[in-house]
């Protein structure tokens, strides 16, 4: 088409060129549409031709051209910006939008496309982004998705550079925005706790986002400040989002510190027949829970309890994690829903990023020294310790000048002291080993193609990122032979015998001294190294939603392992390091939105009307008795409790409470009430306590418990254990 231009461009072109330059738009116009009559594949003409129209006032016509210039030009960014400035000019927000997304989605540091986009958001837009979020059309049995992010915006309200889980969700939710793939409809979504329900984020932010989030590191920059509390304000300001029915609700990052998440996934369920689905990063809590904090064991411990009667999915990042979950699951929780699990393999690409204009001051440092690279957060569980112990031995052993400097990237995360102290104690380490704190991905890359050789090392992986990334780059990996590592490092890495220092040492002197047998195994993995794009692993996760087909209409309420008559179920948020069925029962005893948060004590329920379902044995006959234990709120309170359905003659039961009391409830359930009992709660507003402040609840409920209406053992059993302290049984 060059050559056709230079021959024929004095003739129509330039002349539509001149009338352009005049300004002389009408004339520019018919004189491009003459060219494209005999040359319709000529996509720059296009856009002149729409530039032209535009500037006559038509910007509707202008889209008409541009839309034909996409046709050639589909991953130009700069046509997305016009386009949307078209439709802006035609009053049309969503359309805009939608194209200064795609500008953001094919070039992620798109200051113009992104500054476009704010504006639209900041003139009042942002309650109308969210909700036009999930506005659209879908067809029976297409496919929707909605992401959940909201362990993605949580990171980002203190971070910036991402650590494995918050990448492994950026690089899989990027592609499922693009036109053209598997599902019809992808929202993105984060979970609002307080009102027990999710909001719509608009993905131009998550673009935003995850742009600077690859750029750079520093949480205190304007641009990235801006886009954080763009991404706040946007999400406040949503509506409920209404899923699309018999949609995906997918979590690529974690839920457990999520107050009451599966108490309002219940409750989605039952609306839109949602199916939901949980990625599995790894059972490290469980299965290593002295290298995390005890609290967050004890979240790890509920959520886990409660997957097998919310999942319909689960995805385990490595079959080395699908095995942790089978067996945790076969022998702490027997007899509970179990969903199938399918391994999503993390084994991508890393995504290029361009590196910045200026260098990490501390990565400039290394220039010229020979150095080995671990990449990992300082924490117990990537016992930093055990390589830093090896390190000093090693320069004992043969000199500081001889060996390669140590560089750690990664911030100090839970237990990293003592790792910390022997670098600050320790002269050898000073001098031999650098920590390289929030290192963007700008300048990861660099990182890892300068290394000498990568290492890595962890108590317990669901795959290792960087041990992957590190072959992507074509060098030797050395890393335990334990966990996901093994799978992450696709027969290439090299792997010593967990915690054996002489194992370690030996290949790391190797990998140091013997040139040859390094450039060996780097020639063996730039000769075996075969990774997927992350596009391909998020057509993977959306193609096994696409094939496991929606049931027919909504799913009902979950019904785990029903106990034995007799047994005490507590409403508190059981604090234990292990997963159990009492947690999960715990859990679903509260159905519909009548209930605030679990505490430790029991959970008090909404002003109104809440309910309560226990599962029965399929042995249970005849009438039976069931027990509450009460606790008033700060002001005397009316209580009524009722069986929904029991049929004539089963009168509800009416209770005083006294302030701050606490009392037993007992009602008779007429035989034949079904293998769920049901129990309505109602209760008029009252104060939580005597501060002013306080929320308001209706009453709370400590416990509860059902047997057979002659079983005298159970009533005093029940009785005992609620008035008296016993010491439980081991």
């Amino acid at each position: 088409m060059d050559g056709v231009r230079r021959s024929e461009g004095a003739g129509v072109l330039g002349e539509a060129d001149r009338r352009r330059d005049a300004r002389d738009w009408r004339g520019a116009a018919e004189g491009y549409a003459a060219w494209l009559a005999q040359h319709p594949d000529d996509w720059g003409i296009w856009v002149q031709h729409g530039h032209c129209l535009k500037e006559q006032g038509d910007p509707l016509a202008a889209v008409a051209s541009y839309r034909q210039a996409e046709r050639g030009l589909a991953e130009d960014a700069d046509l997305q910006i016009q386009i949307g400035h078209a439709l802006k000019r035609a009053g049309d927000r969503a359309g805009a939008r939608a194209a200064y997304a795609r500008a953001l989605d094919l070039t992620p540091d798109s200051d113009l496309a992104w500054r476009e986009v704010a504006t639209l958001l900041a003139e009042g837009g942002l309650a109308e982004a969210a909700a036009e979020e999930g506005a659209g059309l879908t067809l029976l049995g297409d496919l929707s998705v909605v992401f959940d992010l909201s362990d993605l915006l949580s990171w980002f309200g203190g971070n910036r550079a991402p650590s494995g889980i918050q990448r492994v969700q950026m690089e899989i939710v990027g592609p499922a925005l693009r036109p053209g793939g598997a599902a019809s409809t992808v929202l993105l979504a984060v979970f609002d706790a307080e009102a027990g329900l999710w909001r719509a984020l608009p993905r131009e932010i998550f673009l935003r986002l995850a742009s600077l989030a690859r750029a750079g590191a520093d949480p205190l920059d304007p641009a990235w400040r801006e886009a954080v509390g763009l991404a706040r304000e946007a999400v406040a300001a949503a509506p409920e989002l209404v899923f699309p029915q018999g949609a995906w609700l997918v979590n690529l990052g974690s839920s457990w510190w999520l107050r009451d998440y599966n108490l309002a996934l219940r409750a989605a369920k039952a609306r839109h027949g949602l199916r939901y689905a949980a990625l599995v990063h790894d059972c490290g809590p469980l299965v290593v829970p002295e290298h995390n904090a005890p609290a967050m064991v004890a979240e790890f411990a509920r959520w886990f309890a409660g997957l097998g009667a919310h999942a319909d999915l689960l995805l385990a990042v490595s079959e080395a994690t699908r095995k942790d979950i089978e067996a945790l699951r076969a022998k702490l929780l027997p007899g509970l829903p179990a969903p199938p699990v399918s391994v999503l393999r993390l084994d991508a690409q890393p995504v290029r990023v361009p590196p910045a204009p200026r260098p990490h001051p501390g990565i400039a440092a290394l220039a010229g020294r020979p150095y080995a690279l671990f990449v990992g957060t300082l924490e117990s569980r990537k016992n930093h310790l055990f390589v830093l112990n090896a390190w000093l031995a090693l320069t004992r052993k043969h000199g500081a000048a001889a060996l390669p400097l140590l560089v750690l990237v990664g911030r100090p995360g839970y237990l990293s002291d003592p790792a910390l102290a022997l670098l600050r104690n320790a002269p050898a380490l000073r001098d031999g080993v650098r920590l390289l704190v929030d290192v963007p991905d700008s300048a990861l890359a660099g990182l890892y193609e300068g290394a000498l050789f990568t290492l890595y090392n962890s108590f317990h992986e669901g795959w290792g990122l960087p041990v992957t990334e590190a072959l992507s780059h074509g060098k030797a990996v050395l890393a335990p032979d334990h966990s996901g590592l093994l799978e992450a490092g696709l027969g290439l890495a090299l792997h010593f015998r967990h915690q054996s220092e002489p194992d370690f040492l030996e290949a790391v002197e190797r990998l140091t001294f013997d040139a040859a047998y390094r450039h060996a195994q780097e020639s063996k993995v730039r000769a075996g190294l075969q990774l997927r794009a992350w596009k391909q692993v998020t057509e993977d996760l959306l193609g096994r939603l696409s094939a496991d087909a929606p049931a027919e209409g909504p799913p009902g309420p979950a019904s785990p392992l029903a106990p034995p008559l007799g047994t005490l179920h507590r409403l508190a948020e059981i604090a234990a390091p292990l997963p159990s069925p009492e947690m999960a029962l715990a859990d679903l005893l509260r159905a519909g939105e009548g209930w605030h948060g679990a505490e430790e004590w029991g959970c008090w329920t909404r002003p109104g009307r809440a309910l309560l379902r226990l599962p029965l044995p399929a042995s249970a006959e005849g009438v039976l008795r069931l027990h509450l234990m009460l606790r008033g709120p700060a002001r005397a309170q009316r209580v009524t409790l009722a069986m929904p359905g029991s049929g004539p003659g089963a009168e509800p039961l009416v209770m005083e409470l006294a302030a701050d009391s606490r009392a037993v409830a007992a009602l008779e359930v007429p035989a034949g009430a079904g293998r769920v009992l049901e129990l309505a709660i109602e209760a008029d507003a009252a104060p939580e306590s005597a501060d002013p402040a306080a929320r308001e609840v209706g009453v709370g409920v400590v416990s509860v418990m059902a047997c057979a209406a002659q079983d005298l053992a159970a009533r005093l059993a029940y009785l005992e254990r609620q008035r008296f302290i016993w010491p439980e049984p081991v």
